[in-house]
């Protein structure tokens, strides 16, 4: 859900399950703890229910990237960005990836766009 502020700018409105909120939490708690396939799993049962929900989305881009599954990290940062285009820290961390797979000048171009979103410009 959206709404456009008075200075033109799109707010998102956004609706806290508290089951989901819990199996985030032990979901990144496993991750946390390098047990990045488990992790993997409880995200995949929440996307399952909530195919948008941007954290999980995130944070499974994460945890694939850790494991060296460079290309479904990158496919799952894509995801999240499509409902999300503005998140800093996806940008920042697909750039990441992608450096690790050795595409420097779009690993650049996705860091220099988190930063950028990150202080505002």
């Amino acid at each position: 859900m959206a709404q456009i502020g008075q200075t033109g700018a799109v707010t998102r409105i956004v609706i806290l399950d508290p089951n989901e909120e819990v199996m985030l939490r032990q979901a990144n708690e496993l991750k946390y703890r390098d047990e990045y396939a488990e992790a993997i799993g409880i995200y995949d049962q929440i996307l399952l229910k909530n195919p948008t929900q941007v954290r999980a989305l995130h944070s499974k881009g994460n945890a694939l990237d850790m494991l060296g599954r460079y290309e479904e990290a990158i496919s799952t940062y894509e995801s999240a960005l499509e409902f999300d285009p503005y998140n800093a820290e996806t940008w920042y961390n697909k750039g990441l990836t992608l450096k690790q797979m050795g595409c420097e000048n779009e690993a650049s171009d996705c860091m220099k766009r988190g930063i950028s979103f990150a202080i505002g410009d």
